[in-house]
């Protein structure tokens, strides 16, 4: 895997990860840099990409679904998607109306 595109919803993170100006002087500064230290370093190509909330459900709810797991358990999805990403899933088909 060379070429790489991380996505987020939040518009300030992908400023910051995007451009060192005035965020790497934050108090999260250290966090940005080392951040896009790895983001460029081992990768031939990495874009960071802001988009709307909206378009991003089905990561929006992973997200919550693993911030609501008790802590020190996981679960693992390999053979199946999840029942509840399904609908976001679906909706996300050419034509499909949500």
């Amino acid at each position: 895997m060379t070429h790489i595109v991380r996505e987020t919803d939040a518009i300030v993170i992908g400023e910051a990860l995007r451009s060192s100006s005035g965020w790497d002087r934050s108090q999260y500064g250290a966090l940005f840099s080392q951040t896009r230290d790895l983001l460029y370093f081992d990768f031939t190509k990495s874009v960071i990409s802001v988009c709307n909330r909206a378009c991003n459900r089905v990561a929006d709810s992973l997200a919550a679904y693993g911030a609501s797991l008790v802590a020190g358990a996981s679960k693992i999805f390999i053979d199946h998607v999840p029942e509840f990403v399904i609908p976001l899933v679906s909706g996300d088909k050419p034509g499909a109306h949500v």
